[in-house]
């Protein structure tokens, strides 16, 4: 299970929003100087996301949360995102190239089509799995609300 801890900013009926604030590793890492993901990580770190979540839990503003989302979840949307536009790019151009013969460009055309295709039905995937709980995050632990002063307005940034 991947946790990541966060903080309940608005409640709504069943629904809560939950900020989390994007944090990277690359603080402690050797690397970080040369590295793609720190130079990335440097000008994304401390981001603050807000996610919707349904829950039947009473739950406050001001409340410490974790969330919790398993790996093979994690490892799906991935695979969903990246593997199935990735993999009909490669074989339709494969297709194409070696059934019909097609010239160069034909083939890389082809599987920019395949590859757009792909896009699409990753969106028509997860618009579909988007009401499926196996991939909402899970509130696994609920810590008691903190103090919200009157000046830490979280609730305006989702508006």
């Amino acid at each position: 299970m991947i946790e990541e801890p966060g903080r309940v900013v608005a409640v709504e009926d069943k629904q809560v929003w939950v900020e989390t604030i994007q944090q990277s590793s690359c603080g402690g890492c050797a690397a970080k100087s040369t590295c793609g993901q720190g130079l990335v990580a440097k000008y994304t770190s401390g981001k603050r996301n807000h996610i919707r979540l349904v829950t039947d839990q009473s739950l406050r503003v001001g409340d410490q949360v974790v969330l919790g989302i398993p790996e093979n979840t994690l490892l799906k949307s991935a695979f969903l995102a990246y593997g199935l536009p990735l993999l009909l790019f490669i074989a339709a151009a494969g297709i194409a190239d070696s059934l019909f013969g097609a010239p160069e460009p034909w083939v890389i055309g082809i599987g920019i089509l395949a590859l757009c295709l792909g896009f699409a039905l990753v969106r028509l995937i997860s618009g579909v799995g988007a009401g499926k709980s196996s991939f909402q995050p899970l509130i696994l632990k609920v810590l008691p609300a903190t103090e919200v002063t009157a000046g830490d307005d979280c609730i305006g940034s989702l508006l």
